[in-house]
């Protein structure tokens, strides 16, 4: 029997990377698609990970900030 089930089973629809792992609780991060209905500048969907084990999105914007407040935050303890 040849049928297009057949020759898919068991093959992933995308490569599963063992890196992607949580920050907060070390659980598996998986890409989704977002959608920013209060977005000004015309983007309104983007590209985020979203932790399977305790939901905690990740994209760039969030990635940015926690680096602005980290590098912020070393400025005041140093001083």
């Amino acid at each position: 029997m040849n049928t297009m089930l057949s020759k898919t089973v068991g093959t992933p629809t995308r490569p599963y990377n063992t890196q992607l792992s949580c920050n907060r609780c070390s659980g598996c991060l998986e890409s989704e698609m977002c959608i920013d209905l209060e977005s000004d500048n015309g983007h309104c969907t983007f590209w985020a990970l979203r932790c399977l084990q305790c939901g905690d999105i990740v994209d760039e914007t969030i990635l940015r900030n926690r680096a602005r407040f980290h590098s912020d935050a070393a400025l005041v303890t140093a001083a």
